[in-house]
């Protein structure tokens, strides 16, 4: 399926495979598209495109962890195989709004740098507590 991109590249499709940065390709494109219909678990690449404030359509499968709330409108989620759906997505994502703050306070790593030094040192502290007691 994917090496069927490639005969679209007169097409402004970019089949570029796997690639060293991705990063270079999330600043380079206003949306996300992420058909994905098997598997489980968060979607890595989806959250970092949200954290580049792309846009994103997704299919439900391939939004596992994300809540949409957090998300405000840069998230569409189409039901598993439903590729109307996904594709209406597609041409009604909004790119003008930014991705909003609930989604870097949940996923930030920075940000969950710090809720896991804050619970680390709680424990040592009633640790402490427990020892001196």
């Amino acid at each position: 399926m994917y090496n069927g991109l490639f005969d679209y590249k007169e097409k402004n499709i970019i089949y570029a495979g796997f690639v060293e940065d991705i990063n270079l390709y999330f600043k380079g494109c206003d949306i996300f598209i992420n058909p994905v219909v098997n598997g489980g678990g968060i979607k890595t690449k989806l959250v970092e495109a949200l954290g580049y404030d792309l846009s994103v359509t997704s299919t439900k499968t391939g939004a596992i962890g994300i809540p949409v709330e957090m998300t405000g409108n840069k998230m569409k989620i189409s039901e598993d195989n439903d590729w109307k759906a996904f594709t209406d997505n597609i041409i009604n994502l909004q790119t003008a709004i930014h991705t909003p703050a609930a989604f870097f306070d949940q996923f930030y790593w920075d940000n969950i740098a710090q809720k896991a030094a804050g619970i680390l040192n709680f424990n040592s502290l009633q640790l402490w507590l427990l020892e001196m007691a």
